[in-house]
């Protein structure tokens, strides 16, 4: 322990000699390992940070799905029958995710909440900050308990702190609700990436969430009681000794009970089970992919800047020979200083954690400005710099010391005795290693740099082709905005009048050319799936729906549905390629009608006309829905997706009370949307207008996730190319150093300044050269883990692939051309007396 502290000590001494080249050094890992860190941050926040609730691990999430959709939600029937004959869990609950309008203090917003079962907080171990949770019996009963447990962050926002916030009214939907507790700061909610406001018991269903599909105020808004109606999500906690394998084959024998019993409904449903921690499952692949793309590309910049340090201190080993030769020479051995060398190294690394750690803050403070757009995602990360960030920062730096550190140190540790106590370069020096270790490390740079110069390059191609993806509608001039009078439990006379009214309204706006409505915006994230039998056709007997998910696109049983208003079509700039549009007269009492998309009429029936057809969305029972004309294909979730089978059907004919408002406006959207507001409000004051922005802004805000990522890459494919530069910078200006006497002699000789010049040049560029084909053959192989990334960009687009190494060469040559130019004007008299 005494020599390791003599070895710190010396070690702070000997940088302190030298603040240049400590401060290059710790400058160059701290972007290094500052950039890791911030990337981890993300990764521990999304992936590995546990949720703040007793014993996490011991939480599965319960899917009711299918074999080809096994991640789907459950009905609350099948809710209660997996908690009641379940005998593998301790706790089993229920929840799932509400929009509500809040009232409050003559303020009324749009607030995103869940509904969750009573046992919601004490099966997930949650204590409440202020006031309690929800009692046995306020979940027991239909419609008897409206109370509402507030997020610390609502309480926080919305009242302000107010110390005497229990007990207080909330109106939710027109109803008075009483709060009774806040949840704590750091929970919101049982999966990572969620975000809530507010719970509500599953109890109060009727008033909070009622149905979505086809629902109106003068309907039974039960839920409760409809087996084919799956909206809950389920999560059980283990009992002690069970492990998830035998919970599964527990709760596949009770769906497999349920399937036999409920027909209709339950037909080759299947229970699947997901730990809780791993995120929703769904989401997991994704995550997981983009971490592990994030992860290699910082990992890359800091082996970069790991081969830059090594440099330098190869190159202090040089002017350090005499120094270590008398050591030698004294009696120390080799172990003894390569020790030394490795401690000067991690003191290096560690003052570049300490410092790449403020980088980080201030990377995260930058990522914390970067919100994704109103809509696209509805969580909040926590990027905090905890224990696990911290430690993770404290390994990285004591491994990269040791990386960037050993071959130095081995290097160094074995010199040519004589001429290094004479302090002269050996002969073998000056005549070996042309291409020296120094060299390969030059060589590493320009190859990492490429490969992520690479990937930004195609990232930046992607974002540019998603750009200019047709989404098969003209979203110029469109204005878009949320009108969710389900909220506000309209009856179907009130919410067609209401839709009337609106229409009529806006129509009449100055600017305005049309104005429609549809249940799902494209390119929003939201969608709508429905079982699909064709008269004809072999089909399902079961009937299912879906809200919010996409459709399951190996299943021909499942399609994606929307109901729209007249002059939908037109106002959306979506051509009819056959037969005509909804009118008037596909009214309540009138035939059923729809309108199908290019993609449906491929799938189900091969070159024959569709217009004529018929189909159900109910099974064999009907009702039989006509098919009258067909549409262009649009993307419905993402510019990137395959055309998927598509219906459309009349609001007429299928009341909805959550609908979308389309205005197709002469000029810029933006300036009618004030007048929008208003004659919307002025119909209820009560409505909030949410999501109000073009539909422009809808398509830019989808290309959220690629443009971060293509910005993320570049940011970092720059620095890696400017750490390369700066590494080949320096073994020019080390060679030429250390060439000075060969190259006076040369220009005693009769060399021109020309040929010296040539002469560096072509030395360096051949070690770019050999970067530049390793990189290639290093990026071909890895770009092909970026298909799943891109938008119409091959991973081996000859286009990027040319380019980039012309880029990197050009940057090459003139951190290669200073020290050649610094070489080229060296007086040969001085030269001569070189050593």
């Amino acid at each position: 322990m005494e020599t390791f502290w003599q070895d710190v000590r010396y070690g702070f001494r000997v940088l302190r000699a030298s603040p240049g080249f400590a401060a290059v050094a710790v400058l160059s890992l701290a972007l290094g390992i500052g950039a890791n860190t911030s990337i981890f941050s993300v990764v521990n926040a999304a992936l590995l940070r546990p949720l703040p609730v007793t014993q996490p691990d011991q939480l599965v999430f319960v899917f009711n799905g299918s074999l080809t959709n096994p991640y789907s939600t459950s009905s609350y029937p099948d809710y209660v029958d997996y908690r009641d004959k379940n005998e593998v869990f301790s706790e089993f609950l229920t929840y799932s995710s509400i929009t509500m309008s809040a009232r409050a203090d003559d303020q009324t917003d749009l607030i995103s909440g869940s509904i969750v079962s009573g046992n919601f907080f004490d099966a997930l171990g949650v204590r409440a900050a202020m006031g309690r949770t929800f009692l046995p019996e306020e979940d027991a009963t239909p419609g008897t308990h409206p109370v509402a447990v507030i997020s610390h962050g609502m309480w926080e926002r919305r009242f302000g702190g107010d110390p005497k916030i229990i007990g207080q009214q909330l109106t939710l939907n027109g109803h008075a609700f009483t709060i009774v507790g806040v949840a704590p700061r750091d929970f919101n909610g049982p999966e990572v990436l969620e975000n809530n406001d507010i719970y509500v018991p599953t109890m109060m269903q009727a008033l909070v969430r009622p149905p979505r599909g086809g629902f109106s105020g003068d309907m039974n808004p039960d839920l409760l009681g409809q087996r084919g109606s799956r909206w809950m999500r389920m999560i059980g906690r283990l009992k002690p000794g069970v492990g998830i394998e035998q919970a599964q084959a527990a709760m596949s024998t009770i769906a497999d009970g349920l399937a036999q019993a409920y027909p209709e409904n339950n037909r080759n449903t299947i229970a699947t089970l997901f730990p809780v921690n791993k995120v929703d499952p769904q989401a997991y692949t994704q995550l997981v992919s983009v971490a592990a793309l994030l992860l290699a590309v910082v990992a890359m910049v800091l082996l970069i800047a790991c081969a830059n340090v090594a440099n330098l201190l190869l190159a202090r080993a040089s002017a350090r020979r005499k120094e270590i030769a008398i050591r030698l020479a004294m009696g120390a051995s080799r172990s003894r200083l390569v020790r030394q060398l490795l401690t000067e190294s991690v003191l290096l690394s560690l003052a570049g954690g300490v410092v790449g750690l403020l980088f980080a803050l201030w990377t995260i403070d930058l990522l914390k400005t970067a919100t994704p757009p109103d809509g696209i995602f509805s969580f909040t990360l926590d990027y905090k710099l905890d224990g696990r960030v911290l430690a993770f920062t404290f390994l990285l730096s004591l491994a990269t010391g040791v990386i960037f550190g050993l071959a130095p140190a081995l290097q160094a540790s074995r010199p040519d005795l004589v001429p290094a106590l004479k302090d002269e370069a050996s002969a073998a020096a000056r005549g070996r290693r042309r291409f020296s270790l120094r060299s390969l490390l030059v060589v590493a740079q320009v190859a990492l740099s490429l490969v992520l110069l690479i990937g930004a390059g195609l990232f930046l191609r992607s974002l540019n082709n998603a750009q200019s993806i047709d989404p098969g509608f003209n979203a110029d001039k469109i204005l878009d905005a949320q009108l969710n009078i389900n909220l506000l439990r309209y009856t179907k006379a009130q919410g067609r009048e209401f839709y009337r009214q609106v229409i009529e309204r806006i129509e009449a706006l100055p600017g305005v050319e049309s104005a429609s409505l549809a249940r799902i915006v494209p390119m929003s994230g939201g969608g709508r799936t429905s079982s699909l039998l064709i008269q004809g056709q072999q089909g399902p007997d079961n009937v299912s729906r879906s809200e919010g998910t996409g459709p399951d696109v190996d299943n021909q049983y499942t399609v994606n549905t929307n109901v729209v208003g007249l002059k939908y079509f037109s106002t959306m700039g979506i051509p009819l390629l056959q037969g005509r549009d909804f009118t008037p007269q596909d009214n309540e009492g009138g035939p059923l009608a729809a309108i199908v998309n290019e993609a449906f009429a491929r799938r189900h029936f091969d070159g024959e006309d569709a217009l004529g057809k018929r189909l159900s969305f109910r099974g064999a029972q009907g009702p039989w829905i006509e098919i009258v004309g067909v549409a262009r294909d649009i993307k419905y979730r993402t510019l990137g997706e395959a055309p998927r089978p598509t219906v459309y059907v009349p609001l007429s004919q299928n009341h909805e009370t959550g609908m979308a408002l389309h205005v197709r406006t002469i000029g810029d959207p933006v300036s009618v949307a004030g007048a929008v507001r208003r004659e919307v409000q002025a119909l209820d004051q009560n409505l909030p207008v949410t999501n109000l922005q073009p539909m422009s802004a809808v398509l830019g805000s989808s290309l959220f996730a690629a443009r971060m990522g293509a910005v993320l890459l570049a940011i970092f494919g720059l620095l890696a190319l400017l750490l390369a530069a700066v590494g080949l910078y320096g073994v020019m200006s080390y060679t030429v150093a250390r060439r000075t006497r060969e190259i006076g002699i040369r220009m005693a000789l009769g060399a021109q300044t020309g040929n010296v010049l040539r002469l560096v040049l072509k030395e360096g560029m051949v070690l770019v050269g050999g970067g530049v084909a390793a990189g290639l053959i290093v990026a071909a192989a890895v770009t092909r883990l970026l298909a799943s990334f891109l938008y119409g960009v091959s991973p081996l687009d000859a286009a990027t692939f040319a380019a980039i190494p012309l880029v990197l060469a050009l940057a090459a040559l003139l951190a290669t051309y200073l020290p050649a130019r610094r070489a080229a004007k060296v007086d040969p008299m001085i030269a001569l007396r070189y050593e």
